[in-house]
């Protein structure tokens, strides 16, 4: 996705390179904690908001998984085994990730950016969600090591952030929760003209402004 049209916590097209994806992941407490995502969304109307977009195609993902259909990025899932699932789960399942593709807040903005990647990802989680046609699992990539210190990854360039050359930077609005990024400083730096930290390090009023911007809340100029 290009810079602009980033959504924040979003840096890769697989089910599970986005923060909303993970923090699905690690509040599993059992299988069927998958299986009711699944059937749950498939139960309901309306088109899918991002987050939700971004959840259910884990537990999709997930539900391949399951089935001896893993993609090469599956993250650690404590306890998680193969097991069979009812034909009824996985075509509900390919209809979710069709949903997704057709209706959703998610596929607005991947129309917005590098979408031919996030098409290609959703045709083979569909693929290994169809046991009847072969398929070869790939080789399991074994995921880095994350220093002391990260932070997440940067929304301008995607890269890690730790606290040595990012901030952890968050705002909170009434009756809309609160939400956060953390960017490397020199991309920060990059874009807009300094002083762009404080004595102690902190973001400058300037710096805050355009923090705020590029999580889609609304200052004052």
């Amino acid at each position: 996705m290009q810079n602009e049209d980033v959504h924040l916590g979003i840096w890769a097209a697989g089910s599970f390179g986005n923060d909303t994806a993970l923090d699905f992941v690690d509040g599993l407490s059992d299988f069927k904690d998958i299986r009711s995502a699944i059937t749950d969304a498939a139960s309901r109307a309306g088109e899918l908001d991002t987050d939700e977009s971004c959840m259910l195609l884990a537990a999709c993902d997930l539900l391949a998984a399951s089935i001896g259909r893993p993609s090469a990025d599956l993250p650690d899932v404590p306890g998680f085994k193969e097991e069979g699932v009812p034909d009824a789960i996985l075509d509900s399942a390919k209809s979710l990730v069709a949903r997704v593709r057709e209706t959703s807040e998610l596929a607005e903005l991947w129309a917005e950016g590098e979408e031919s990647e996030w098409q290609m990802v959703l045709d083979d989680l569909i693929l290994r969600l169809t046991p009847s046609i072969p398929y070869k699992s790939p080789e399991r990539q074994e995921s880095p090591e994350l220093p002391d210190d990260f932070l997440g990854y940067c929304y301008v360039c995607y890269g890690e952030v730790t606290a040595r050359n990012g901030i952890y930077f968050e705002h909170t609005e009434d009756g809309a929760g609160t939400c956060a990024i953390h960017p490397h400083r020199k991309c920060i730096e990059d874009q807009i003209p300094g002083p762009h930290w404080n004595f102690d390090g902190s973001p400058t009023v300037q710096t805050q402004k355009k923090l705020l911007q590029d999580m889609g809340v609304e200052v004052e100029s």
